[in-house]
């Protein structure tokens, strides 16, 4: 078990990967809720709103005392060594399921058996050398009779819970408090039947307390730098991953922005004949004109008869006039059989137009979304708390998959719409 004081921005680590999360907040609104109320009763009380708290978190960061806005600690079972979490066949080992499950335990129970240190995170590291938890939490103490009644103050909240005040720099309430928390923790492991061995306090046969603190911080080093190591080459490993989709998704760009120009070429074509059938709809329907001028005509040139017996009236004309109307009338028909196919003909082709314009605008929008991914990944100095490598891995696999999917589909109808 080993600590540390508060960390800047986001104390979720290793986003990128898959630990087990037993509790996570936000630690900015938890340390509101801790201290919220008292920071009310207090500016309700000030005349004056310059005496007023206005960012209770910011003023202990900058208070130079050596309190911390939050503490972690990393708390660990085992070595690589002994207690990996793989095992020769690469499934989970047992001595790491057992090591996982002490400390799933450890972490659930921290928060009664530790009222006065507020947990907001803790997160169970399963996929590195190591099982080993990360805990988060803000010391919160009570019963200040001046300014707020209750404050952050690690000391104060480790008296609070009954720890043992500080002898020496050395020997102090945090160094009390672990030694309470590591016995706790050998606990579980004996009801499980797990020798423990407690790092910095084998030499019992050195009396100098400095010593065995050096050798206990030694140790403890030693262990965090095991994690690191590990966490190291996941991370080496998350980049080189990430360096290839990188490069895969470049390719995928040059690639999208061709088959956006071959689409285009294809509109482009539709769009052709398209005109040609509407001239040939322009020629038809101006060849109605002069049949119209035809029929005044004849209708001029033709003799009312007068009707008998009630009968209908007709009409007296020419044979040639006659003929002409048998023409006109054949080539009507024509006329509507040509309409109709070329308006058909404009339906389809109008079809095909839009459905590739459709696909114009997918593949710009791939090509966008590469674009905006690429930039994305080129912003980035390294793994940061702030990429999310197994996400964007996640996406570029999804982006690429359905990408190559369109591509296949293109190729095999030759760029045609099914309509």
């Amino acid at each position: 078990m080993y600590g540390t004081g508060g960390k800047q921005g986001n104390v979720i680590l290793d986003k990128g990967r898959v630990p087990e999360i037993c509790r996570s907040h936000n630690g900015s609104s938890d340390f509101l809720l801790c201290f919220g109320e008292a920071i009310a009763e207090y500016n309700a009380k000030q005349k004056r709103k310059d005496r007023q708290v206005t960012d209770y978190l910011k003023d202990i960061k900058n208070s130079g005392n050596g309190e911390k806005q939050f503490y972690e600690i990393v708390v660990q079972i085992g070595k690589k060594d002994d207690t990996g979490v793989l095992d020769s066949e690469g499934n989970l080992s047992v001595d790491a399921k057992a090591a996982s499950e002490i400390l799933d335990e450890y972490a659930r129970s921290f928060q009664e058996r530790n009222p006065n240190l507020y947990l907001f995170n803790a997160v169970l590291h399963m996929d590195e050398a190591t099982p080993h938890l990360h805990l988060d939490y803000i010391p919160v103490a009570h019963g200040y009779k001046t300014k707020m009644h209750t404050r952050n103050s690690l000391t104060k909240a480790l008296q609070e819970m009954g720890i043992a005040p500080a002898v020496s720099k050395t020997d102090n309430e945090t160094t009390h408090w672990q030694e309470r928390e590591r016995e706790y923790l050998k606990g579980l492991c004996l009801e499980r039947g797990i020798e423990v061995e407690i790092l910095g306090v084998k030499r019992d046969n050195y009396t100098i307390p400095e010593y065995k603190v050096a050798m206990r911080a030694t140790e403890e080093l030693t262990a965090e730098l095991e994690i690191l190591n590990a966490e190291k080459q996941e991370a080496e490993s998350v980049i080189a991953s990430v360096g290839a989709e990188i490069v895969d998704a470049r390719e995928e760009v040059e690639e999208s922005k061709k088959h956006l120009d071959e689409i285009n070429e294809q509109i482009a074509d539709r769009e052709k004949r398209y005109a040609v059938y509407e001239k040939k709809i322009d020629k038809v329907l101006a060849a109605g004109k002069p049949v119209a001028k035809e029929l005044a005509v004849i209708r001029k040139n033709a003799k009312q008869l007068p009707s008998i017996l009630g009968s209908e009236p007709s009409v007296k004309i020419s044979e040639k006039d006659f003929n002409r109307l048998i023409d006109m009338a054949q080539a009507s028909g024509t006329l509507e059989k040509l309409n109709e196919i070329y308006d058909r003909e404009l339906e389809h082709m109008q079809g095909i137009i839009d459905d590739l314009m459709v696909q114009v605008k997918t593949w710009k929008d791939k090509v966008l979304q590469y674009d905006k991914f690429i930039r994305t990944l080129e912003k980035q100095d390294g793994i940061t708390c702030e990429f999310d490598a197994g996400i964007w891995s996640s996406f570029v696999q999804e982006v690429v998959a359905k990408a190559k999917d369109d591509i296949r589909f293109i190729f095999k109808n030759g760029f045609e719409v099914r309509v």
